[in-house]
C-alpha cells in the first residue's frame, strides 16, 4: 500500500467547536486493524490531542451506520512471531494513545466492535452505541487472546464473571447488553449524533478543568481508594487557581452562561 492510500485509511476533520471527528476508513476490510492503519490512528491522535484548537474527539468508523472495526487484520497478524510482536510492541501504542490522551475521546459505534475493535472503544472514556451494536472478544477462536487491553479493561468494567464469560464462550453481545452492564450508553436513533451532542456540551466546559476531571477519573482504576481521594483533593484544590474557577461560580450567582477561556 502506498503512502496516499495509507493516509486514507483514516478521515479527520475539526469543527468551529473544536471537535475532531476521526474516522477509521477501511470499509472493504470493515476497518480491520492493518499496521499501518494502526500507525495512522497513532500519528492521527497523537496530533489532534496536541491541537490547541481541539477540545473533544470523537473515534467512529467511515459508515455512520457501518462497522466501527473487526479487529487485528488477521492476514498480517498470522505472520508475527512471539519476537517480532515484542519488536514493534503490536497494539501496544494505538491503546496506550487512546487512554493516556488529554481531551476526552468518545467512541461512537453503530455497528460492530469485535476483538482490536472493541478494545480501542474500550481505550476511549466514554462509548456510545445502538442499540444493535455488536461486541465481542473472539479472540481464541482464532487461538490467541485479547491483547489491546481487553482483558483489563473489560474485567474492569463488568467484573471477572462477565468479563470471563465473554472472552471464554465467544459470545457477541448487542450494544443494548453493553448499556446494561454499564460498559457503553446505548443510544436510541443517530449514534453519532447524540455522541456529537455530547461532544459540544464537553467542548463548552473550561479545557484545563476537563482535563483535571478525566485524570482524577483514570487514576481511579489505578489507585487504592485513600491514594485516589489524596489526588482527588490535590486536582479539586487546583482548579481554584484557573480563572475559569472564578468565571464558572460568579456566572452561577450571577445567573448568566459562563464564558471560559481555558484559564
Amino acid at each position: 500500500m502506498n503512502s496516499s492510500n495509507a493516509a486514507s485509511l483514516i478521515q479527520v476533520s475539526i469543527n468551529s467547536e473544536g471537535i475532531a471527528l476521526i474516522k477509521l476508513n477501511r470499509p472493504e476490510k470493515r476497518n480491520a486493524l492493518s499496521q499501518q492503519l494502526i500507525d495512522a490512528l497513532v500519528s492521527t491522535v497523537t496530533r489532534v490531542d496536541c491541537d490547541e484548537k481541539v477540545r473533544v474527539i470523537i473515534l467512529t468508523g467511515s459508515n455512520p451506520v457501518g462497522p466501527f472495526s473487526a479487529g487485528a487484520d488477521l492476514s498480517e497478524l498470522r505472520h508475527h512471531t512471539t519476537s517480532s510482536a515484542h519488536a514493534i510492541q503490536y497494539l501496544a501504542q494505538v491503546s496506550s494513545s487512546l487512554s493516556a490522551a488529554r481531551k476526552p475521546i468518545l467512541a461512537s459505534v453503530a455497528g460492530f466492535a469485535l476483538g482490536g475493535g472493541f478494545e480501542l472503544a474500550l481505550a476511549c472514556d466514554i462509548i456510545f452505541c445502538s442499540p444493535t451494536a455488536k461486541f465481542g472478544l473472539p479472540e481464541l477462536s482464532v487461538g490467541t487472546i485479547p491483547g489491546a487491553g481487553g482483558t483489563q479493561r473489560l474485567t474492569r468494567l463488568v467484573g471477572r464473571q462477565r468479563a470471563m464469560w465473554l472472552m471464554l464462550s465467544g459470545e457477541v453481545v448487542s450494544g443494548q447488553v453493553m448499556g446494561e452492564w454499564g460498559v457503553a450508553r446505548c443510544v436510541e436513533g443517530d449514534v453519532l449524533k447524540e455522541t456529537m451532542r455530547v461532544a459540544k456540551k464537553i467542548a463548552s466546559w473550561s479545557g484545563p478543568v476537563v482535563q483535571l476531571a478525566k485524570e482524577a477519573v483514570r487514576n481511579a482504576e489505578e489507585t487504592h481508594l485513600d491514594a485516589g481521594l489524596k489526588l482527588e483533593r490535590g486536582l479539586y484544590y487546583s482548579s481554584f487557581s484557573l480563572s475559569d474557577s472564578k468565571e464558572g461560580m460568579t456566572a452561577f450567582i450571577e445567573k448568566r452562561n459562563p464564558i471560559f477561556k481555558d484559564q
